[in-house]
């Protein structure tokens, strides 16, 4: 799985994958159904060994797909350099030159780019840390109700 996150964070994408998506039978073509006793098997053939289903989506082994599935299509996508240009913004007053005024994002932009992606690196990392972002194949998310 590519899904970087806390360990509650992927619990709670995995409680959501499991809310969004069915069991389904691939060899009977048939979604499952829970019986009296709550067991999930196939009515036709009596397996256990189900796939799970998102409707409009497909049918694959496991939730790691859904759960990759519903970062992308419910997650919004955050500009990690945008996010570190505010926190920088935020955190340290603008930089004059005579009558000239500059953010300290843009300085430390221009003047050091290495350092502001390490920053920006830095930065996000310590979102994901803290349960506020989740990465997806390099990309970061937030996701109301998932992320604090």
């Amino acid at each position: 799985m590519t899904i970087n996150a806390t360990d509650t964070v992927l619990e709670r994408l995995r409680e959501r994958a499991e809310e969004v998506s069915h069991p389904f039978c691939y060899s009977d073509y048939i979604r499952v159904e829970a019986n009296e006793n709550g067991d999930y098997r196939c009515p036709k053939c009596g397996s256990d060994d189900l796939m799970r289903e998102v409707d409009g989506v497909g049918c694959e082994y496991g939730t790691d797909w859904i759960m990759e599935h519903l970062v992308r299509t419910e997650g919004e996508e955050i500009d990690i350099d945008e996010l570190y240009r505010e926190v920088l913004d935020e955190l340290y007053p603008p930089i004059q030159f005579g009558n000239l005024e500059y953010s300290p994002s843009a300085v430390l932009e221009a003047v050091d780019p290495v350092a502001f992606q390490m920053g920006v690196q830095e930065n996000a990392d310590s979102e994901i840390q803290d349960a506020w972002l989740i990465e997806l194949d390099g990309k970061c998310y937030r996701m109301n109700e998932i992320t604090d």
